[in-house]
C-alpha cells in the first residue's frame, strides 16, 4: 500500500519534469518556483500518506498479537 503511492507520486513528478523539459520554451524563475512548490507539496503528500500506512500497519499488527493470546 506505500509503495502504491510512492510510486504513484513518482510518476507524477516524473511526467511534470518530462512536460518541462518538452516545453520548448526557456526556463524562468516562475516555472521553477512552481515546480518546486509541486515537487514540495508532493513530498508532504506522500509523507503524510506514509506515516497514515504505518499507524492502520501498526493497529493492524497491535489486533491480530490481541487476538493470538
Amino acid at each position: 500500500m506505500k509503495n502504491l503511492f510512492k510510486f504513484g507520486f513518482l510518476a507524477f513528478a516524473i511526467s511534470l519534469s518530462v512536460a518541462a523539459c518538452n516545453s520548448g520554451k526557456t526556463e524562468s524563475d516562475a516555472t521553477d518556483s512552481l515546480a518546486n512548490s509541486i515537487d514540495s507539496t508532493a513530498d508532504v503528500q506522500a509523507d503524510a500518506l506514509e506515516n497514515q500506512a504505518d499507524t492502520v500497519d501498526s493497529a493492524a499488527d497491535a489486533s491480530i498479537d490481541s487476538l493470538k493470546n
